[in-house]
């Protein structure tokens, strides 16, 4: 995708101008023609004037809760029967983060300039995602944004709501893992040392203990640079393979399989899914688009594979709880509840329950998860030590015993 700047004038001949994100300069052309615009001028915007516009690439970062306030306040003006661009204009001077200001200003002058708010928000598609315009589309034409925009606002709120108590949970196993290395590198570097060179002048029969821990030390101390490409140069090949689509696809499948940790991968994906796909239908989108949508979101290949042959199965005259009960990675529970959702003509409700469910057990998965890591860091943690100690006694004993 590129951002295109353009010169047209619309059908009382006023003249506009503005920027259009597209994947071709045609794809422009045939955008504004179909907006019954008399195009003037069509360039591809500059990568100097990009990074100009975007303040250097400085604090564009847009928070999922400054989304979600955004949309939050966005709804209740347009409920309380504020025009759409006055209310934009209200919230782009009420919008503390400068750069998402800007992209409000933007939006409103689009629309001024007879876009829709969908479509004006497809040209910021960092901020605002194929999910997030696809319901807004379909609100606008069924006439229902402000409640659509309600439900966009909760559903980023409990994103939000997820994201941080994730991070909160990992902070302080994280601590630990990060203490853990700082004491390894200090005894590596200043103290074993110290001891290394006292049992090799001594002359005598090393331990294997201490005959490991001396080749660790020398090894970390000496080729030390050698280790830090080696971890870089891994890093970097499994992120390049990682672009292959066929072992991405082998990687994520793994992922959803792991003890443990897949269980708790999948509760996530099939959350995001039904919340996802719940938001659309709710907004009016036909389950196909929705779920032609849905997979497109989602961050696991492998989980997206599934949710494409859902669609295929949906396009072929299957209902949604038949083809998500062939899937490997949607448990039996999810196809009962779009079933009860299917029978009763509540799917979209049905969904939204199912997200939550989900979203449930994964917090509780995601504490019980990082509260059985911190004693295992403290134990690997306490092993590294007592190692260590060992390493280093054990010949000490000995020379004793020998003195004695």
């Amino acid at each position: 995708m590129q951002n295109f700047i353009f010169k047209a004038r619309n059908s009382e001949g006023v003249l506009l101008t503005g920027r259009l994100t597209a994947a071709s300069k045609p794809n422009v052309i045939n955008s504004l023609k179909q907006k019954g615009y008399y195009l003037l001028s069509v360039q591809a915007e500059s990568k100097i004037s990009q990074l100009l516009t975007t303040n250097a690439g400085l604090g564009t970062h847009v928070k999922t809760k400054e989304k979600a306030v955004f949309t939050n306040h966005l709804a209740t003006l347009l409920k309380a029967g504020m025009k759409l661009t006055m209310a934009l204009k209200t919230l782009s001077k009420q919008t503390e983060n400068k750069h998402f200001s800007s992209v409000i200003k933007q939006i409103r002058q689009d629309i001024e300039q007879s876009s829709s708010l969908s479509e004006a928000m497809t040209s910021h598609p960092k901020i605002f995602s194929k999910v997030y315009t696809a319901i807004v589309a379909a609100a606008e034409k069924s006439g229902n944004l402000a409640e659509s925009l309600s439900i966009l606002s909760n559903q980023l709120k409990t994103q939000a709501s997820i994201r941080m108590r994730i991070k909160s949970a990992t902070v302080y196993p994280i601590f630990l893992l990060f203490v853990s290395l700082i004491i390894v590198a200090v005894l590596t570097t200043f103290v074993i040392p110290k001891f290394i060179d006292l049992f090799v002048n001594a002359d005598q029969t090393l331990p294997l203990p201490t005959k490991i821990l001396i080749v660790i030390t020398t090894s970390v101390k000496d080729f030390w640079w050698i280790l830090i490409l080696l971890i870089i140069g891994s890093i970097s090949l499994f992120l390049a393979v990682l672009k292959n689509k066929n072992f991405r696809k082998s990687f994520d499948s793994v992922l959803l399989k792991l003890p443990l940790l897949g269980a708790l991968n999948c509760k996530l994906q099939l959350a995001h899914f039904a919340r996802t796909l719940g938001s659309l239908l709710n907004g009016g989108v036909r389950i196909s688009s929705a779920l032609k949508t849905t997979k497109t979101v989602t961050n696991n290949i492998a989980f997206s594979s599934e949710i494409a042959n859902v669609e295929e199965r949906i396009l072929k005259g299957s209902t949604l709880a038949e083809a998500v009960r062939d899937q490997q990675d949607f448990d039996e529970l999810a196809a009962n509840m779009i079933a009860v959702g299917e029978n009763t003509g509540m799917l979209p409700e049905m969904l939204m329950e199912l997200a939550d469910m989900n979203e449930t057990e994964s917090e509780a998965a995601i504490n019980s998860l990082t509260a059985l890591l911190g004693p295992v860091m403290i134990v690997f943690l306490g092993l590294i030590i007592g190692f260590v100690v060992l390493a280093i006694l054990m010949p000490i004993f000995e020379t004793s015993s020998m003195i004695g």
